[in-house]
């Protein structure tokens, strides 16, 4: 928490300098519904390491992990009471006194891009500092050079938690070349996804979360439709569900940057397929053509990849289905995307404040 800088002397009087670490203070965290229970405890574990109090406010979709998390701080630890504090309410008016309370010196917030917009601008008052890990519209894409047979399928990573996950590659950008047979595996991939209970461990796609998000991306589907796209699979509701928030895995054909679809975060089992001209350099001005840059993925030979990747304007990405995601790693995104890491060093850096010190004797 300390390190020491180097000694020196003002009209001849020595003096001794160093840099201290301290805890920002209170940090107001508020999650979001998908993954909960691993968004809370990626929080609670880098503010109180960092010596910090926090106030959680969970999701009103998800109150329960919240909960959780006081119930274990409660009773199996020697926190002491008022270091971590839960407000489970289905009022989200108290996020915003989060963000506007002189006595709160930081919000952490994981969710949508507008209410981190919204956060921000309430948390400029007080000026208090905002950690945002917002939306994505990441990019799956495929070099002219990678193995398309074993490469394609990979799509199907896109419907990992029913879609609904903020890093997930849901614009698959293609060569030309091969577009038709990218549509063709990606429709079969996706035709023969597991739909159902998602208790099941045979179910790989379960429901979304609420009816608020079913009617979200149905309409985005409709939205999709309207301006050209070409449904190749799902496109509503699955046969044989109909209880249930379930959307089926849906493939868009036919669609390109201006279509909203290839711009606008959907949060559910539905990806675009759009192909790319112009080699390498077609595709990184096409996968850069997005408001968000939280992640990515580049398939193809590993060098021609690392140097694709090294031109996209996102936080993270994975070469050829290599994993970065880690407590150790520092996770977040430029642009739309947010402000700030999450993880790592420099996740633990964002919960602490910098003070230098001089100083004269010993």
């Amino acid at each position: 928490w300390e390190r020491a800088l180097p000694d020196g002397a003002l009209l001849g009087s020595p003096y001794h300098r160093k840099v201290v670490k301290e805890a920002v203070g209170v940090v107001g965290a508020i999650t979001p519904w998908n993954f909960p229970f691993e968004i809370i405890s990626n929080k609670v574990a880098q503010v109180l390491a960092t010596g910090n109090t926090m106030v959680l406010k969970p999701a009103i979709e998800t109150p329960w992990s919240g909960l959780r998390w006081g119930r274990i701080v409660a009773e199996k630890t020697d926190i002491p009471a008022g270091v971590f504090n839960v407000v489970a309410t289905s009022d989200n008016g108290v996020a915003q006194l989060l963000a506007t309370d002189p006595r709160v010196d930081m919000v952490s917030f994981t969710g949508s891009t507008a209410v981190g917009k919204l956060l921000q601008s309430l948390s400029a008052d007080t000026m208090k500092r905002t950690l945002l890990e917002l939306g994505g519209k990441s990019a799956y894409m495929v070099l002219d050079d990678a193995d398309m047979e074993s490469v394609l399928p990979g799509c199907m990573g896109a419907l990992i938690h029913s879609g609904q996950g903020c890093g997930l590659t849901t614009r698959m950008l293609v060569p030309r070349q091969v577009y038709d047979q990218a549509v063709e595996v990606a429709t079969a991939t996706f035709a023969a996804v597991p739909v159902g209970d998602p208790t099941d461990p045979a179910t790989f796609c379960g429901p979304v979360v609420s009816a608020k998000q079913h009617e979200r991306v149905l309409n985005y589907i409709e939205i999709g439709k309207q301006q050209g796209g070409r449904v190749t699979v799902g496109g509503g509701r699955p046969d044989g569900l109909d209880r249930g928030y379930f959307v089926a895995p849906t493939v868009f054909a036919d669609v390109d940057a201006r279509h909203r679809l290839f711009q606008e975060e959907i949060f559910g089992p539905v990806i675009t397929i759009t192909p790319y001209d112009g080699g390498d350099d077609g595709l990184v001005e096409l996968a850069n053509n997005s408001t968000y840059g939280l992640s990515g993925a580049v398939m193809g030979s590993p060098d021609r990849a690392m140097a694709v990747a090294g031109r996209i304007r996102t936080g993270t990405l994975n070469l050829n289905g290599a994993m970065f995601y880690g407590a150790d790693a520092p996770f977040g995104g430029y642009k739309m995307s947010g402000l700030g890491r999450q993880n790592g060093h420099e996740g633990f850096e964002q919960h602490l404040q910098t003070k230098t010190i001089g100083y004269t004797g010993a």
